[in-house]
C-alpha cells in the first residue's frame, strides 16, 4: 500500500475510520500530511489499511478507511534473547532486528554483563525500545511491530529456552555450525546472543541442558551488536524470508 506509514492501536480503529495517536499525529504534521492525502495505517499486529485523511490537526489526525487487509506473519517467527550491553548497543540491535522483521527481542542479564538495571531502568528502556521498534516497523513497511522487553533474568531465560521448539545459543567455543542445527520446518526459532564478554561456560552448558543447541557462526569473534544481525540474516535466508 502507498503513502506514508503510521501505526495506530486497534483501539483507534472504529469501523470506517482510524484515529492516529498523538505521537503519530505529530509525525504526520512533520511530514506535512493533510486532507485528502492517502496514508497507510497498521495496528502493528497484521492489519493494514489504506486511508484518506479527513481531519488533519496538529494533535489530531482522522482518516477514512478505503481498503483493508490482514497480513500473516512469515514463518518461522524469529525470537532473539540478547545479552544486556552498555551504551546504546541494545538500541542498535533492536532497530536492526526490527527492520529485518524479528518477532521479539528480550534483553537478559548474565554473569558477564557489564551493565545492571533496576526495575525502573528496565521499564524506561522497554518504553524506549518499543518506540525504536515502532519506528523501524514504519521505515521497513512491516505490519508487525517487534515486541521488546528488558530485565529478563538468566533463570527466566533458561525457562524460555526450555519451551522453545528450536533454540540456538551462539557461543564462541561451540563446534556445531549454525546451518547444521537448522531443521527443515519450524514455527519459531529462538536465538540467544551473549553480552560483550560472551556467555560463560557454565551459562552455555546450562542453556544446553535446558534444550538449546550451542552453535557457531564461524571462526571470527563478532561483537554482541553484530552477531545477532548476522545470525538472523542467515536464518532468514535459510528459510526463504529474504534473498
Amino acid at each position: 500500500m502507498s503513502g506514508p506509514w503510521f501505526i495506530a492501536p486497534s483501539s483507534g480503529w472504529s469501523g470506517t475510520e482510524i484515529r492516529l495517536p498523538p505521537e503519530e499525529a505529530h509525525h504526520a504534521r512533520v511530514l506535512r500530511v493533510g486532507t485528502p492525502d492517502v496514508i497507510t495505517v497498521t495496528d502493528g499486529k497484521g492489519s493494514v489499511a489504506r486511508c484518506a485523511v479527513r481531519v488533519a490537526e496538529p494533535t489530531e489526525v482522522v482518516a477514512e478507511i478505503l481498503e483493508q487487509e490482514e497480513r500473516r506473519r512469515s514463518t518461522p517467527e524469529i525470537v532473539v534473547y540478547q545479552g544486556a550491553a552498555k551504551g546504546h548497543k541494545n538500541d542498535e540491535v533492536i532497530e536492526r532486528l526490527a527492520e529485518l522483521g524479528v518477532a521479539e527481542v528480550s534483553v537478559f542479564s548474565s554473569e558477564r554483563s557489564v551493565v545492571r538495571w533496576d526495575r525502573a531502568k528496565s521499564e524506561k528502556l522497554a518504553e524506549r525500545w518499543g518506540a525504536i521498534a515502532r519506528s523501524a516497523a514504519k521505515q521497513s513497511r512491516n505490519p508487525y511491530v517487534c515486541r521488546t522487553s528488558a530485565g529478563l533474568s538468566f533463570t527466566e531465560l533458561q525457562r524460555r529456552v526450555a519451551k522453545e521448539p528450536l533454540a540456538l545459543v551462539l557461543w564462541e567455543e561451540a563446534m556445531l555450525p549454525l546451518r547444521t542445527a537448522l531443521v527443515d520446518t519450524t514455527e519459531q526459532v529462538a536465538l540467544v546472543v551473549g553480552p560483550e564478554g560472551g556467555l560463560s561456560r557454565a551459562e552455555a552448558e546450562s542453556l544446553a541442558d535446558a534444550g538449546g543447541q550451542l552453535v557457531s557462526l564461524g571462526p571470527h569473534i563478532l561483537r554482541t551488536e553484530v552477531a545477532p544481525v548476522v545470525a538472523v540474516s542467515a536464518l532468514m535466508y535459510r528459510y526463504g524470508l529474504i534473498g
